[in-house]
């Protein structure tokens, strides 16, 4: 029986009936027409709505890095460059934002070929998703702004289209080549950080497991080989975790030396932590006894609030901007308050934990979802000497409040859809679904992995809930969800094999004799 695997880039195969006319470098029509859908359909978006937005203070600090070349101690730089190439050259945020259009079409199409190279979607169910996948207002908002989402999702999809193919193929140079684009990913956001680092392992452990499992493997496959498959599991992960330090050792060199500081993947990730983790944190954890004087008066700048650990980290007069103030050495000012962050977890892992709890269930509160989501569209005044230099270096003049301009049409589409959020936030559920309906469960277990980790990053990890943190996450959602709608087509067609008559052999028993 000749096999149904897609042999180019997902695409259907081809039978006697029905085939497919193939177009360049054999790829069907099909796909080169909905390829150009997708990016007219960006571009017409674009077109109707094309008007830059700022997010204060992530666009400012992207917009100085490709100003002056100055490295952010609190995110990740590479956008930046990205933002001199596109926008400080032309001297205009035009060329940046078509470029995020098309990034956003090219993460459509990326995602299409996981649903049908993967998943094994028809390719009308599979073209479905990805329409739907190119009309995500996770995504869409994003293209307009000077932020970081865009590119970073693309490199993302990448990353796990090539982690579903080294499970499918177990490739050590597909491990490489997650790897690579991993290193890529972090430096666009580090939120991916905890990901990329258990994805490392989990990658070669779930490839082995995928072997020694049948319920892991793909449904009616034949029994894989497992001679010396124990050793190259082994193998595998060891070159996978060598592959990651010396990466991830690379990329914190290049930060320092950029950074004219010691080698790190960021420099303020103590700070985060304890403001973060501030209502849990008591001054016996402190590793100095000026920090923990300032834990111990918490009182007096609301630290055990849980809305104001976001103000911890950057208002005047709160945790983190009084112990700057004390301690001027950033090196040693950075390593308390992490070692103070650390303790905390260790002591009191389960009062941790209920913050990440709690952070998850503002998600199910729909005023203050309404109120992030509002925020996240652009907050705060823009001082005057801002709005000049937007002017001069890109020929662009924001409102001063960014709270007060009109909403665009795609920020109005993005504030219309809440009920679609309340879906994301159960990602983990919806990928464990698909982990037992799909064709090959290992494919559905990744999912459920990355859904999982990413939302313990934006609850454990997050002063509070965000809209915007829960963008990659929408991507797996998705994915679930054409899974599902992938077994409930296949329901469906088995169904209508069994249960309705084969119209040959109705009109053959419905003839007269003789």
């Amino acid at each position: 029986m000749a096999s149904t695997r897609d042999t180019a880039a997902g695409i259907e195969s081809q039978g006697p009936e029905g085939a497919l006319p193939l177009g360049i470098l054999g790829i069907p029509k099909a796909w080169w027409l909905f390829c150009v859908f997708v990016f007219a359909v960006k571009l017409l978006l674009l077109w109707l709505d094309p008007t830059p937005k700022l997010f204060m203070g992530d666009s400012g600090a992207y917009i100085q890095t490709a100003l002056k070349g100055w490295i952010p101690e609190d995110r990740s730089y590479f956008y930046g460059y990205l933002v001199r190439w596109l926008a400080v050259w032309p001297h205009s945020f035009t060329p940046l934002l078509m470029s995020q259009a098309l990034a956003s079409g090219v993460t459509t199409i990326v995602f299409t070929l996981i649903c049908r190279r993967f998943f094994e979607l028809s390719l009308t169910l599979a073209f479905l998703f990805g329409f739907i996948c190119a009309l995500d207002p996770l995504q869409l908002v994003w293209e307009r702004y000077v932020m970081t989402e865009t590119f970073s999702l693309l490199v993302y999809a990448l990353v796990l289209y090539w982690s579903l193919a080294y499970l499918r193929d177990r490739r050590l140079w597909q491990l490489a080549v997650v790897q690579g684009f991993s290193v890529l990913l972090i430096g666009f956001r580090m939120s991916y950080l905890l990901l990329v680092q258990a994805c490392t392992i989990l990658l070669p452990v779930i490839a082995v497991a995928r072997c020694f499992f049948p319920v892991l493997r793909k449904r009616l496959e034949p029994r894989i080989l497992q001679a010396n498959l124990f050793a190259i599991g082994v193998t595998h992960l060891i070159v996978s975790l060598a592959l990651m330090f010396v990466m991830h050792g690379a990329y914190k060199y290049a930060n320092g030396r950029l950074s004219h500081r010691e080698p790190d993947y960021l420099y303020s990730t103590g700070d985060h932590l304890a403001a973060v983790w501030a209502p849990a944190l008591e001054p016996w954890d402190a590793t100095d006894p000026r920090f923990a004087e300032i834990v111990r008066n918490g009182d007096q700048f609301n630290m055990r609030s849980l809305h104001a650990r976001n103000a911890q980290q950057y208002a005047q007069g709160s945790l983190i901007k009084r112990w700057r103030e004390i301690e001027t050495d950033r090196r040693k000012n950075e390593r308390v308050t992490r070692e103070t962050a650390m303790n905390a977890l260790r002591r009191r892992p389960l009062v941790i934990v209920g913050l990440a709890v709690q952070t998850y269930m503002e998600y199910w509160n729909l005023r203050l979802i309404w109120k992030y989501a509002r925020s996240d569209l652009g907050y705060g005044t823009l001082k005057d000497e801002q709005i000049t230099m937007l002017a001069e270096k890109f020929g662009f003049r924001p409102a001063k409040n960014l709270r007060m301009q009109p909403l665009s049409l795609l920020q109005r589409y993005f504030l219309a859809v809440w009920p679609y959020y309340f879906v994301v936030v159960v990602s983990p559920l919806i990928c464990a679904i698909a982990t037992w309906l799909s064709r090959d469960r290992a494919f559905g277990l990744l999912l459920f992995f990355h859904a999982s980790i990413l939302l313990v990053v934006v609850t454990a990890l997050s002063p509070q809930a965000g809209i915007r943190y829960i963008q990659p996450i929408s991507l797996l959602t998705l994915l679930g969800l054409a899974a599902c709608a992938d077994w409930v087509a296949r329901r469906a067609q088995n169904w209508r094999r069994t249960r309705l008559p084969d119209p040959l052999v109705a009109r053959n028993a419905g003839a007269r004799p003789g």
